[in-house]
């Protein structure tokens, strides 16, 4: 995913609206990435990301500096999903339809199994205090380097480094004690 040019974020800040639609555009993706990986199957993403979307075209002008964009927008992303997961830790007493997410394709085999990998993974992952979660998901499923998550974070790049061996060592044991984890019999976790 790339990232818009400290020249449109300059513009955004300046008040720039046309700049303002194009950053929030080039976001979006990464927003709604954030969303679903840290909000986990209880939080609408697509909703989560629209709300952070909106908090920041409302407070862009606090942002200092082009550079502090990103972790000023992850910081908004982060109090966002802690609100929808308090939301649905609410819901989840109060009966309601489950939404079923499945190909069609798939046999009742491979859906089941699909769905219990699935579940044991965010079981593992929600099982996680929320900075080791964070940094596990923006270094293993988004795939950024070390510098750009302490830049997210606004946190010292060895603290990354020494959560992220935190939250390994972490899900590899929630995985390893999870009884219907089907994974945790047939691959090497972390």
């Amino acid at each position: 995913m790339s990232q818009p040019s400290h020249k449109i974020i300059s513009a955004a800040l300046q008040g720039d609206d046309a700049a303002l639609d194009a950053l929030a555009g080039a976001w979006l993706p990464h927003v709604y990435a954030w969303c679903h990986r840290l909000g986990g199957p209880t939080v609408d993403a697509e909703d989560a990301a629209h709300e952070v979307l909106i908090i920041m075209c409302r407070r862009i002008h606090k942002v200092a500096s082009p550079g502090q964009f990103p972790s000023w927008l992850f910081g908004i992303t982060r109090r966002v999903i802690a609100n929808h997961r308090r939301r649905a830790w609410v819901r989840r007493w109060v009966p309601g339809p489950q939404r079923e997410r499945v190909d069609p394709g798939w046999g009742p085999h491979r859906t089941a199994e699909a769905r219990s990998t699935a579940a044991a993974v965010w079981r593992a992952l929600e099982s996680l205090p929320a900075s080791q979660r964070e940094v596990l998901v923006l270094t293993e499923l988004e795939e950024h380097s070390s510098a750009e998550v302490a830049e997210l974070l606004a946190i010292p790049q060895g603290t990354v480094k020494s959560r992220l061996r935190a939250a390994r060592r972490a899900f590899r044991k929630a995985i390893e004690r999870d009884p219907a984890t089907p994974i945790a019999h047939h691959h090497e976790v972390y």
